[in-house]
């Protein structure tokens, strides 16, 4: 694969799971060590190198392979056996798993596993079968996803916990890597609370991406979201030497916003949890009345006020957003009816209390 990706040769090789397996299978008769270990943890290894190579030969990067100190891990991708709170890894034996609150799939099929180790700490990933309960309860509702909080049609705003310290800390851990001599232990240890502080950033996004996903699937089957190209809105600004680029601060730190608040993971979660999820086309609609339909750039005077310059409307800028979003996933012909044509839940349930409004 190398080779032909380097050099240009003509006749491209297989790098599809099935044939890297037939020689995986062959190398493992010829080598002792391999015997040793588990046949299918060790096999399914290829499966994402087999990715990384059909995606390399579809125009994308070289793979880069994981440095030695990466995350230690494997999937146990078949004859998955969890009994009583404990996991049976081929060659080792049973090895318990504690998990706060107990096993909320006991009794479903377990059907994948991924042993991981993070920040020196050993984790388990279980994929059960489970019954599909999504049902669909007539509602609708919209979603306008922006920088640290997302807005509804049922008029809440779900913000984002704040995360200064953490950001701070990571800041600081991330100079004390720079300061300090590659390879050395005390470079080690900031490298080790560096990880320790993104670990905990992510752990908090992903908590507010569950807790706000759980309460629209809740309260409408149908989640009316943009059709948002993430990777295009945060591409860098930078430019070239020749050509540079406007702006480029600002507009780095609003990648970076965009990228924390983590918009597409809040879709992912809505996928399986609500009944069905729609996308629009998000032209034009922080610019449209929800009352009267008409299209201004003026309409939205600062972040977060809007009022129509046609018909005098005033509202938030990302719920008017969040309105036009839910009229066009459902199709209303005219503004300004378009909650009446569905049965808004009245009961919001918050996420953060006072961080929803």
């Amino acid at each position: 694969q190398y080779a032909w990706f380097k050099e240009g040769k003509a006749e491209k090789p297989s790098v599809s799971f099935q044939s890297m397996g037939v020689w995986f299978t062959r190398l493992r008769k010829e080598t002792d060590w391999l015997q040793t270990l588990p046949y299918a943890p060790i096999r399914y290894t290829l499966k994402y190198q087999a990715d990384a190579w059909r995606k390399t030969f579809n125009g994308a990067g070289f793979p880069r392979f994981k440095c030695r100190r990466g995350d230690d891990r494997f999937t146990l991708p078949q004859d998955v056996k969890v009994q009583g709170g404990s996991l049976y890894i081929p060659k080792i034996g049973w090895m318990k798993i504690n998990r706060k609150g107990g096993n909320p799939y006991d009794g479903c099929e377990p059907v994948k596993a991924v042993v991981k180790r993070v920040l020196g700490a050993w984790q388990c990933i279980v994929v059960y079968k489970v019954l599909d309960t999504r049902t669909d309860n007539g509602l609708a509702v919209g979603v306008d996803r922006n920088v640290r909080q997302i807005a509804a049609s049922t008029g809440d705003l779900l913000e984002l916990p704040q995360r200064r310290t953490l950001e701070a800390r990571r800041k600081r851990y991330q100079r004390m890597m720079a300061r300090r001599v590659k390879g050395s232990k005390r470079r080690g240890i900031a490298r080790y609370r560096h990880a320790r502080a993104c670990r905990k950033i992510r752990l908090i996004r992903e908590n507010w991406q569950h807790q706000v996903s759980r309460v629209l699937a809740d309260a409408a089957g149908t989640v009316v979201v943009e059709d948002l190209q993430t990777a295009n809105m945060t591409k860098s600004a930078k430019g070239t030497v020749e050509n540079p680029g406007k702006n480029v601060r600002h507009k780095a730190g609003l990648n970076r916003e965009i990228l924390r608040t983590g918009w597409q993971g809040l879709q992912n979660k809505l996928e399986y949890k609500a009944f069905q999820v729609l996308r629009v086309n998000p032209a034009y609609t922080s610019q449209t009345c929800n009352q009267c339909g008409a299209v201004d750039k003026a309409n939205r005077r600062t972040q977060s006020k809007f009022k129509c310059t046609h018909c005098g409307h005033e509202d938030n800028a990302d719920i008017n957003a969040a309105l036009n979003i839910l009229a066009s996933g459902i199709g209303a012909s005219g503004r300004g009816g378009a909650l009446a044509m569905l049965a808004t839940p009245m009961n919001r349930q918050n996420v953060y209390g006072t961080g929803c409004a």
